[in-house]
């Protein structure tokens, strides 16, 4: 039994654990961009960091509520005359007596991450030729040896340098990679206000989870080592893609607080005003 119940656990935290971490950690950096940016002289840069990543983000959401059998009430993708300052939303409704749909919530909240890490990888990919494999080699490294997170950040710093030392893809190739993660990192975010929405979701995906923990215990040990080893990797390659978002977001909040204090000397949002 106890051997049983670490293979649950197992599959529990490799699948959605570092999702939600990292996940929860971006949004603490988008809310404090938006604190420091401010709604008025900080316009362009907001709109730099959510022209971009709205979209991906409405997407992700309206990708999961659709495949769930939500009703799309209404969306959009980016709203740039919204008076409430949403760039972009998602409007659903869903059967309460529907499994698939209350399950759905989640999909829904997990839904932006999901989306967003396969445009941040189809980037890295793109314009990063060759350097993600290596770092995600070392982000495994670190993660079977349980390294602390001085490690991890270390890892990352370091991943930067290299990007550019290395010659398989141009300068422009990777200039422009990174403005894109720079544009759409602060919308790959797991939202706490989804996740409380998602409460009966997640009790579905914990029961959906220990019933294929059930099943496949009844083969041989192989098995479990195979399905515990492929969702390992996919722990680490969500790891690895979100330690490059959270260094771009951590940027873009140190860009929002330079820009915090040069609008707080220059009163810039009090020109504005007169």
């Amino acid at each position: 039994m106890p051997s049983f119940i670490a293979y649950y656990l197992q599959i529990l935290l490799l699948t959605v654990a570092p999702m939600l971490v990292f996940g929860l950690a971006v949004m603490l950096c988008n809310r404090l961009f938006c604190l420091l940016t401010g709604a008025e002289s900080g316009w362009p840069l907001l709109l730099f960091a959510n022209g971009v990543s709205a979209p991906v983000r409405e997407t992700g959401h309206l990708i999961f509520a659709f495949i769930t059998f939500h009703r799309i009430i209404d969306y959009r993708l980016l709203d740039l005359g919204n008076e409430e300052g949403e760039l972009g939303f998602v409007e659903h409704d869903y059967n309460r007596k529907n499994p698939v749909a209350v399950f759905g919530n989640f999909l829904f909240a997990l839904g932006p991450s999901l989306v967003g890490l396969f445009v941040v990888l189809a980037v890295v990919l793109s314009c990063f030729h060759g350097m993600f494999s290596p770092f995600m080699a070392e982000v495994s490294d670190l993660t079977e040896t349980g390294a602390g997170f001085a490690d991890y950040a270390r890892a990352t710093l370091n991943f930067f340098p290299a990007l550019f030392r290395d010659a398989s893809t141009g300068v422009v190739a990777k200039i422009f990679g990174c403005i894109l993660i720079a544009a759409v990192c602060l919308g790959i975010y797991v939202s706490w206000d989804d996740l409380k929405n998602a409460t009966g979701g997640m009790m579905i995906y914990a029961l959906l989870a220990f019933v294929f923990a059930g099943l496949t215990a009844l083969f041989d040990n192989r098995l479990q080592r195979i399905l515990t080893g492929g969702l390992r990797l996919f722990a680490v390659g969500v790891t690895a893609l979100y330690l490059v978002v959270l260094a771009f977001a951590v940027f873009m909040v140190a860009v929002g607080a330079v820009f915090y204090v040069i609008r707080t000397l220059f009163g810039l949002d009090n020109r504005r005003r007169d």
